[in-house]
């Protein structure tokens, strides 16, 4: 399977604009959530609660990190067989989004926190080193065998 990427983004979203929801909706395409879900969005100065059909979210604000721009993709068909070709194209740009919890509160321990550690653990991974820590690295090694 090949996974084809279309990067032409147009505009930037606005960050109160943009939601990752514990659900799986079945639908694609714009939602009134001006009026169905920002109006139920409560904020005090230490956390963010809403519902979301009746069950309680918790939420935070989320920066992608400096040097980083976030892409938000469509798929215009699914693939019907496991193995077919896919093809996202990138529709607009974000700097940050609100993302939600059922019944916790957010925290170091949400796969999208633990995701962007990554980020910093793989640009330290794939440094090149100078000539001094590769010898002090080497040495780490033979000594802890």
């Amino acid at each position: 399977m090949t996974t084809f990427l279309k990067l032409s983004p147009n505009s930037q979203l606005e960050e109160d604009k943009l939601h990752l929801v514990p659900a799986d909706i079945q639908y694609n395409g714009q939602a009134n959530v001006n009026s169905y879900f920002a109006t139920t969005i409560r904020q005090t100065e230490d956390k963010m609660t809403s519902s979301l059909r009746g069950r309680p979210l918790q939420g935070a604000k989320f920066e992608v990190p400096s040097g980083y721009t976030g892409i938000f993709l469509t798929e215009s068909r699914r693939p019907v067989v496991e193995g077919d070709d896919r093809e996202l194209t990138g529709r607009q740009t974000f700097k940050g989004f609100t993302y939600w919890n059922l019944d916790r509160s957010p925290g170091d321990g949400d796969a999208i926190k633990q995701a962007m550690n990554w980020i910093g653990i793989a640009k330290i991974l794939h440094s090149p080193l100078s000539a001094e820590e590769g010898s002090q690295s080497s040495l780490k090694s033979e000594v802890s065998m």
